[in-house]
């Protein structure tokens, strides 16, 4: 019985508003609060927490379950209202987002007390509005206007929130500047959002003229959630961009190194040859009063870079440094690791992108092989399509697949902040040679593959 009073109060108060006549205007007024918060309610979001699916269901999502706020909206109980609107956010965020538990419920809460802020700071600076909004118990054109109000003020508050909680994990005073200076707009327009709205509530204005006044507002209202999705666009872009020009420093200083590394092949390939021409000088100095001198001669020649061992897996010098230094590491890491690099492959490339295509894929496959009972790296480059493009394909052992549901890497990694870049280089590099990039897992053999296609230029 007790459940059927809040739904006969609510049978009992539409029943009264048809009889005025005001139940479309009311439906009608809900339906433009609620499309207005979820919106504000996904902007805020989108900038906090990652999310799980395609960004414009995530607004459909959001939008149909502000829908359902409409009737607890007619039975006009404040607690009621606000306890329900608690409850969707809730729902937002841990349906759309991912998110802890007790980040989805602080944000939740964060939102309901700032919304409930904004309309207080509006009928604090306009006292008479909600006497013109709500005045015989009906739903007045002052109503909207309060919406408006209102709810600019809430969607400058919570998108300043959210430059406290945001995903954002790069830190770049030139970012932070321009997208700050976009913060302006919304700012200046809310300013001129309220003074319009306090003239048409206080002025005496025709029928048409409010009506402008209206139209005014709702489009002041429309430039604020364009620029702030503007600006999330904006300092996304800004963000990759500035995590790729990092990659590629870091692919730089990889490539410096392996030119170093070459440089100190070349020199024992020098050394051998010139080995005939070492022992003669050594037997000049044999003559029994040069024995100082002998002993150092010998022992600058064996501390010289160029008697470090390395093994020739192919006949393209800055490949065959990469693979060497990733099989001693391997060795080291008691990880079997197998290459096979066929003649006549990938001879084009430039040393930056054999940096980033076997760099960025060998690291992922030791970080993958560490954790396998039976570690292994194998790595094979062939000719395919009647010798026109080259097949790198790089297997390794995986104890569960990195693939989530989405068909996506996921990172198991603790510093997530750069995950999916190496992938993304490699691609950059595929995409240049009208080649394709591709991964699959196989539970089976528990082993992960990745396939990178060239085209011969």
């Amino acid at each position: 019985m007790i459940f059927l009073i809040p739904i006969r109060h609510f049978l009992q108060h539409c029943a009264s508003l048809l009889i005025r006549g005001g139940f479309m205007n009311l439906i009608l007024y809900y339906l433009f609060v609620y499309l207005i918060e979820a919106i504000i309610l996904w902007l805020y979001c989108n900038r906090i927490f990652t999310s799980r699916k395609n960004t414009f269901l995530s607004l459909l999502i959001t939008i149909g379950m502000f829908s359902l706020l409409i009737p607890v909206a007619i039975l006009t109980n404040a607690a009621l209202n606000a306890f329900c609107s608690f409850i969707v956010y809730l729902c937002c965020i841990v349906l759309n987002y991912d998110s802890k538990p007790v980040w989805a419920l602080f944000h939740a809460l964060a939102l309901t007390i700032l919304m409930a802020l904004s309309e207080g700071l509006i009928a604090a600076a306009i006292p008479d509005i909600t006497i013109y909004a709500f005045r015989d118990g009906n739903i007045h054109s002052s109503a909207f206007t309060f919406v408006i109000l209102s709810k600019s003020v809430y969607l400058c508050i919570s998108q300043l929130v959210t430059r406290i909680f945001s995903k954002d994990t790069v830190n770049n005073a030139s970012i932070r500047k321009s997208t700050l200076m976009l913060y302006l707009i919304p700012v200046i327009s809310s300013i001129i959002t309220v003074s319009l709205g306090y003239i048409c509530l206080n002025g005496k204005l025709s029928g048409s003229d409010s009506v402008i006044v209206f139209i005014c507002l709702v489009l002041l209202l429309s430039i604020n959630i364009l620029t702030f999705y503007l600006q999330q666009d904006i300092s996304q872009k800004n963000v990759e961009y500035a995590r790729l020009q990092i990659e590629l420093q870091k692919e730089t200083d990889t490539e410096h190194y392996y030119n170093y590394v070459q440089e100190v092949n070349e020199k024992q390939h020098i050394l051998i040859h010139d080995i005939k021409n070492h022992l003669n000088t050594i037997s000049q100095l044999n003559d029994g009063k040069h024995i100082d001198e002998i002993t150092g001669y010998i022992n600058n020649i064996l501390g010289s870079d160029a008697l470090r061992k390395s093994k020739r897996y192919c006949k393209i010098d800055i490949l065959n440094v990469i693979i060497s230094r990733y099989a001693e590491q391997c060795s080291n890491s008691d990880i079997s690791f197998e290459a096979d690099i066929r003649a006549n492959t990938l001879e084009y490339l430039p040393a930056q992108d054999f940096t980033s295509i076997f760099c960025n894929l060998l690291d992922n496959a030791i970080d993958a092989s560490l954790s396998c009972d039976e570690p292994y790296i194998d790595c094979n480059v062939s000719l395919i399509r009647g010798g026109n493009a080259d097949l790198i394909s790089i297997a390794n052992s995986c104890k569960s697949s990195p693939l989530g549901h989405d068909g996506k890497l996921h990172s198991r990694k603790q510093d997530t902040g750069f995950h999916g870049y190496g992938l993304k280089s490699v691609k950059r590099i595929a995409d240049k040679y009208n080649g394709l990039l591709n991964y699959v897992y196989s539970e089976e053999k528990h082993e992960f593959r990745v396939v990178v296609m060239l085209e011969h230029p």
